[in-house]
């Protein structure tokens, strides 16, 4: 243990480490064979849209949902091989992953033509705020309401502020490491100031998934053969395994659960195993996504409503 240290390790004194180290060189050919596969799968799927849904609304947001699971893949394989990086690699797969929830939210107005015929459309619609995570146990203060021009702008503002400060509150830690004021190997403390910022990341994602949700569960019954839920699910996973998954890691390197291994200490293994488990699970979620997203779209109503009115005129 006296040769442990919670500051991730440079190249130099890994590799050197890692020779006899099975584990690891297991967990990196994995990870590189399940990146592969993922970008391959991405390519397909691309393939795929470009060919059977070149005019399928929010063409461009359903490729970047696709591209989300390679790009995790190759920034957790980056993070096993090179530790130093592993703050980057958590600003740039925050972003991405904070983006999706939006990018999400644009796909299934996409299928509405809009956000005018969205509102048009779910008028007589019932929509209701008390649902997970955040308010599902307010059923007296919280009453079923019909969806509003207003009531959309608070669903989108909930979106879009995820977008703006998961990104904005990783540069200020990134800032803070490049300054030595901050290792994301710190424990959370009073006197650590990541210890503020995730707590403000962790209300942020919350309160935009429980915005995702609310607008799902609006539209998913004007959306049939559309696959919401598996569409839904793809994104909210990837976020759940993300952050939850971190969280549970690091609370049991801080408990001494895991051990030092070399000069790699509990906090830095802690985020090792993370990443050999994420370019796992965002392969899977990738398959989910194929599901939810790889099939030709059938012509939603607003198109055929259109295309009567064109034959009467």
């Amino acid at each position: 243990m006296a040769n442990c240290s919670e500051s991730f390790p440079n190249t130099s004194i890994l590799f050197p480490e890692i020779e006899d180290d099975a584990f690891f060189i297991v967990s990196a050919v994995i990870g590189g064979i399940f990146l592969v596969l993922n970008l391959l799968n991405f390519a397909e799927e691309l393939w795929f849209l470009c060919r059977y849904n070149s005019n399928a609304p929010a063409r461009n947001y359903t490729t970047y949902i696709l591209i989300l699971f390679p790009a995790l893949s190759l920034c957790c394989v980056m993070g096993l091989l090179v530790p130093r990086s592993t703050l980057f690699m958590e600003f740039t797969t925050s972003t991405l992953r904070a983006i999706a929830i939006f990018v999400y939210t644009r796909i299934l107005i996409g299928y509405f033509g809009g956000e005018d015929k969205l509102l048009a459309e779910m008028t007589d619609f019932p929509i209701t705020f008390r649902t997970p995570p955040c308010c599902c146990c307010c059923f007296a203060c919280i009453k079923p309401s019909t969806i509003t021009s207003k009531t959309f702008q608070v669903i989108n503002a909930l979106c879009v502020q995820l977008v703006i400060i998961r990104p904005f509150t990783m540069l200020i830690l990134f800032l803070l490491w490049v300054d030595n004021r901050y290792e994301l190997t710190d424990k959370m403390s009073t006197s650590n100031p990541g210890t503020y910022f995730q707590f403000i990341n962790i209300a942020s994602l919350l309160l935009s998934m429980w915005a995702a949700i609310v607008l799902t569960k609006a539209v998913e019954c004007k959306l049939p053969n559309r696959r919401i839920r598996a569409k839904f699910l793809s994104v909210q996973l990837t976020m759940v395994f993300s952050d939850a998954q971190r969280s549970i890691l690091t609370i049991l390197a801080s408990s001494d659960v895991i051990d030092c291994v070399g000069t790699r200490g509990p906090m830095v293994q802690a985020y090792r195993y993370h990443y050999a488990l994420l370019v796992l699970e965002t392969f899977l979620l990738s398959l989910l996504a194929r599901y939810a997203y790889r099939f030709q779209d059938p012509p939603y109503q607003y198109e055929k409503m259109e295309g009567q009115v064109d034959e009467k005129n």
